[in-house]
């Protein structure tokens, strides 16, 4: 039974305490009204959320169903919107990686404002399916084919064991109406082509496939784990240099391939962790360190490069990237920037301490323009003695190559505020005050 799965899953990934907030993702398909109803019956502390992407004509009338199935209950329900083609077009995205990353933001800020330190998501058995099938397609390593984990940091997803048609019959018993999303039918998307065509054969083969391929990829995310903690535990070894970090190249050699290329992966991750190497250049650092030629090199995104010196692998920042062009931002609104999504909204500046690094508040500031750091910016942040931009990068351990991807937020030439540090205090608004609220991002890979 569906509960029953259900409970289980939440018992041993310890999803919930009682009491406990949580933000439940809702679209409106039959999925999301399964969980949405059954934490709802369960008695769980529930709050639900959609989002209106504007990609199709009846997305409104989703949007509503929800709302209004929810007010009928007294569940609390939050309905943010935006105009994801617009967005995807003037950033130059496609449309699900730019719907994803506004509903991701969406609901992180949403969970934030009503104090849920969980967001709860429909995803099920026969997604999990589906998503380790596309990683096999396009090749992947141990933890693309562990698919898709019940518990990733604030996200869980109590329906992971679950199948669809499972989900289908919990429906049907309790009566529960839900909207069709057309595009799901439409087999031009790689993944329903092998949800509607590929997996249906597979199950003609084997009745139980989901029940398999769980167990399968539960046990290799379980290998993965394992793996991980033993390549943290060498990447300790690691020697801090001027630049960057030094490692002996012939014990990481010597390692089996399936540790060295994820303490590779760790050492990398030091210096900035936003990179991430694929299986060719894990490669190719761990052939710097097998080669004869005591003086190699290789490249590696986010401006870092690999070195052999003599019997040590040097891990360095590279040349700074190359400056962005400096882009306007005003309500409504959103850019870009690296890996960074930057957006700002009309709010009413909140009570507390509300000048963080990834959320801050500005006084409405028309003609800001968002730009690569100058020389002789500075900023003052609140309770902290007036600083030089450079100075407080450095200080703060910000990889020299990858400082020119950081936003300062211009006004008329003055520093309002800095991205990844928030707001100058000469630009801060009162509690109460009508505002411009600054949100950061960082994209999924």
């Amino acid at each position: 039974m569906v509960t029953e799965s259900v409970r289980a899953l939440m018992r041993e990934h310890q999803m919930l305490e009682p009491g406990e907030p949580v933000l439940v993702a809702v679209s409106g398909g039959g999925d999301s009204m399964c969980l949405l109803h059954l934490l709802w019956r369960e008695g769980y502390a529930i709050q639900a959320a959609t989002y209106d992407h504007g990609i199709r004509p009846q997305s409104a009338q989703d949007a509503a169903f929800v709302e209004n199935w929810c007010r009928e209950r007294d569940i609390p329900c939050h309905v943010g919107r935006g105009d994801v083609p617009r967005r995807a077009k003037e950033q130059g995205l496609g449309l699900e990686e730019s719907a994803r990353a506004l509903r991701y933001a969406f609901l992180r800020d949403t969970a934030q404002k009503v104090g849920a330190g969980k967001i709860a998501t429909a995803h099920n058995a026969d997604d999990n399916a589906e998503t380790l099938l596309l990683h096999l397609l396009r090749g992947s390593g141990l933890n693309g084919l562990g698919g898709i984990p019940p518990v990733r940091g604030d996200l869980i997803r109590p329906l992971l064991t679950t199948s669809r048609a499972e989900i289908d019959a919990y429906l049907a018993r309790w009566d529960i109406p839900h909207v069709e999303d057309a595009t799901n039918a439409d087999t031009t998307y790689r993944r329903n082509y092998l949800r509607h065509q590929v997996l249906p054969l597979l199950k003609a083969q084997n009745p139980n496939l989901l029940e398999g391929l769980n167990r399968t990829m539960r046990g290799l995310r379980q290998d993965s784990d394992y793996l991980e903690g033993q390549a943290a535990a060498l990447a300790e070894n690691a020697v801090p240099t001027e630049g960057g970090l030094s490692y002996p190249a012939g014990e990481l050699a010597g390692l089996h391939p399936a540790l060295a290329n994820r303490v590779v992966q760790r050492l990398t991750a030091r210096l900035d962790p936003n990179v991430v190497l694929t299986a060719a250049q894990r490669e190719a650092v761990l052939s710097l360190c097998k080669s004869d030629d005591p003086s190699g090199r290789y490249s590696l995104p986010g401006g870092l490069v690999a070195r052999r010196m003599y019997d040590r692998l040097l891990l360095e920042q590279n040349e700074p990237e190359e400056p962005f062009q400096p882009v306007p931002l005003s309500p409504g609104n959103f850019v870009i920037i690296g890996n960074r999504w930057l957006e700002c909204q009309w709010a009413t500046c909140p009570e507390g301490k509300f000048n963080q690094p990834d959320e801050f508040y500005l006084v409405p500031c028309p003609g800001l323009m968002l730009r690569p750091r100058r020389t002789g910016d500075a900023i003052a942040l609140p309770a902290r003695d007036r600083k030089t931009v450079k100075k407080l990068l450095i200080d703060s351990k910000i990889p020299r190559a990858v400082r020119n991807q950081i936003a300062v937020f211009d006004v008329g030439g003055q520093v309002a505020a800095l991205d990844g540090f928030g707001a100058d205090r000469a630009f801060l608004p009162k509690p109460g005050e009508r505002c411009w609220k600054i949100s950061a991002l960082v994209l999924p890979e």
